[in-house]
């Protein structure tokens, strides 16, 4: 059941402005934009938009304002799991009747995943004189909002970020597999930080993305996976401020898979993949042998 809100102000009618389909814009051509984002990368730079028709007659006289050009069109971005909302403004001090109004937000690259939450609002755009006949006055005041639309760029929390591509594409040569960072800190949240890549075009990598895999593939990429997180933390373990990390930060969660899979902290298995590579390597067969238990 959808939640009414009360406001102390004159709304707009519900047919006074009518909010199109979000749309996604890639290479300069537009296409609606899916509840599920296929051919997203982590590593790559989205721009979604929504387009906007006013009726402009219909939408003072619900409002009591004096004109459209005291507002502005609000778009909005929310990614609960980053924590970050990215907000564009498109100003109506220039708007013709009966013109589409499109507005755009820029989702950068390393600062959204999972999921993102989509929503547009026709407000104030600047505060003038109170009145007594319920008028909205205030900067930001609400007129007007579209239905909130989410779009899933990932599956599940749990997954380890995957992308699936063709390296040849990436210049990423011919192994089965590869990571991308994009983090900052060790405070930074893992799951906006840190993405697996998966070669297409190798045929390792393409047998692990089968769920029907042999044992021995998943092991090995378990093995790689955690021979490249801890090289990428390498240069960052010494630089952390604290050691004290939040729920679902990099730090946090590398913390938890050394302890997990290698039996040892997260400085341990950095401080051994620096100063001490042979005992590093043996540590990893040891711990995560994919051979372990085939014959050969």
């Amino acid at each position: 059941m959808g939640r009414l809100r009360l406001y102390p102000h004159r709304m707009g009618d519900i047919d006074s402005v009518s909010w199109h389909s979000w749309w996604i814009e890639r290479e300069a051509s537009r296409s609606v934009l899916p509840a599920v984002l296929t051919g997203w990368d982590y590593a790559s730079e989205e721009t979604v938009g929504i387009s906007v028709d006013l009726d402009g007659e219909k939408l003072l006289a619900s409002t009591g304002l004096s004109s459209v050009h005291e507002l502005e069109i609000l778009a909005m971005a929310d990614c609960a799991l980053i924590q970050q909302r990215f907000v564009a403004r498109q100003p109506l001090a220039g708007y013709q009747p009966g013109t589409t109004i499109d507005i755009q937000v820029r989702l950068p690259r390393g600062h959204v995943a999972g999921s993102v939450s989509l929503s547009a609002h026709l407000v104030l755009a600047c505060t003038s004189q109170p009145r007594d006949d319920q008028v909205a006055y205030l900067r930001g005041a609400r007129i007007h909002s579209s239905v909130p639309f989410t779009v899933r760029l990932e599956g599940t929390a749990g997954r380890f970020p995957t992308e699936a591509v063709p390296f040849s594409e990436l210049g990423f040569g011919n192994a089965p597999w590869s990571i991308v960072c994009a983090y900052d800190q060790l405070s930074d949240s893992f799951m906006g930080g840190i993405r697996l890549l998966i070669n297409t075009e190798h045929p390792i990598g393409r047998i692990s993305l089968d769920a029907t895999a042999p044992p021995w593939v998943g092991q090995m990429l378990r093995m790689e996976l955690m021979r490249l997180l801890i090289a990428e933390a390498a240069g960052r373990v010494e630089a952390a401020d604290e050691w004290s990390f939040e729920e679902g930060s990099v730090g946090l969660v590398l913390e938890q898979m050394c302890s997990f899979f290698l039996g040892r902290s997260l400085k341990d298995a950095v401080r051994a993949y620096r100063d001490e590579p042979a005992y590093f390597e043996r540590l990893l067969n040891d711990r995560l042998d994919p051979l372990s238990g085939v014959t050969l």
